[in-house]
């Protein structure tokens, strides 16, 4: 693994002003009109989504680092958002540096206490450790998450700090009732970019979407572990066709804990006791949701979409918990 020193000098470049947008009620979010585009085409999809860690909220803008999936060369793999509620979002597409492009980034989140300090995750399970600087993504090292093995394929990355400890949650995606989704955890080295022994795995399953009409049904497309230690999860069904259809839900999903002894802990819900925070139907929504983030200290989540032919999307929804699990 490469050293993190010569990128160190890039960390806190960033100049963000972040905000809660005003947000969807999730009882009520498919509404079209809401959806705002950041990609068109098979190219412009979010995989990952993760806030800017220095950015402010107000009510006119929010900061967000997407990466995209991505596999040829020269594709864009990461941006930044400035997303505006009542206007239309500024994205600005980023060149990675330091290290070859990777096939097929799947997910993002920021490091905890580190801002302009990020993990992205292929679906291979490949990490890239990177910092933004404002003219790209530069990349100091990767290393293979604790546990990989081959045939995996994963969609989800999260990072959390908890008593005084940076902890990353990892999940494959899973593709049926005989194959859930696969969670791991491990204490994470944001200096080193090493990771310690994994915790787990823990098997999940989703009860929403179906697996109808041949539909493939990831049961963890992202996952994000807010402040206090609430999993929130995304899935997703698809069919393998680029034009869809496709169906999303967002859960609460149960917890992540690390005990006075550096102990972490994955405690999930069964898929009896699940219930979607909202859902997106095949019918009237068609969109996968392959991304999710919280703002800081707010109810207000983003979701993302990688919509295939049409492209990636964002929407605000108020499905971030301020009380514990």
């Amino acid at each position: 693994m490469m050293s993190r020193t010569w990128a160190a000098a890039a960390v806190a470049l960033l100049s963000v002003a972040g905000a809660a947008p005003t947000a969807a009620h999730a009882s009520a979010p498919s509404a079209n009109e809401s959806w705002q585009r950041v990609g068109t085409g098979m190219t412009g999809g979010v995989s990952g989504l993760a806030v800017i860690e220095n950015g402010t909220s107000t009510e006119d803008s929010l900061d967000l680092v997407m990466v995209r999936d991505n596999k040829n060369p020269g594709e864009n793999r990461i941006a930044t958002v400035q997303y505006r509620p009542t206007g239309v979002p500024v994205v600005r597409e980023l060149p990675w540096r330091g290290l070859e492009e990777p096939r097929d980034l799947e997910a993002i989140d920021a490091v905890p206490g580190q801002p302009g300090d990020f993990v992205a995750l292929s679906s291979d399970g490949t990490a890239y450790h990177l910092t933004l600087d404002p003219n790209a993504a530069m990349v100091w090292g990767s290393s293979p998450v604790p546990g990989r093995a081959p045939g995996d394929n994963y969609e989800s990355f999260a990072l959390t700090r908890q008593q005084g400890r940076t902890v990353a949650v990892w999940a494959t995606r899973g593709s049926s009732d005989a194959h859930p989704a696969q969670v791991r955890a491990a204490a994470y080295d944001p200096n080193s970019g090493v990771f310690g022994p994994a915790t787990g795995p823990v098997a999940f399953s989703v009860p929403d979407p179906l697996p109808v009409d041949g539909q493939e049904v990831r049961h963890a497309s992202d996952i994000k572990v807010h402040q206090d230690g609430t999993v929130l999860l995304t899935a997703a069904s698809d069919p393998n066709i680029n034009s869809g259809p496709f169906a999303s839900a967002v859960y609460r999903a149960g917890r992540v804990t690390v005990d006075a002894a550096g102990r972490i802990g994955v405690s999930l819900r069964p898929k009896g006791q699940l219930v979607p925070l909202v859902s997106f139907d095949k019918e009237t929504d068609n969109r996968k949701i392959e991304a999710v983030a919280c703002a800081s200290n707010s109810s207000v989540g983003i979701v993302g979409t990688d919509d295939e032919e049409q492209g990636g999307s964002l929407l605000p929804l108020d499905i971030c918990p301020q009380a514990r699990f």
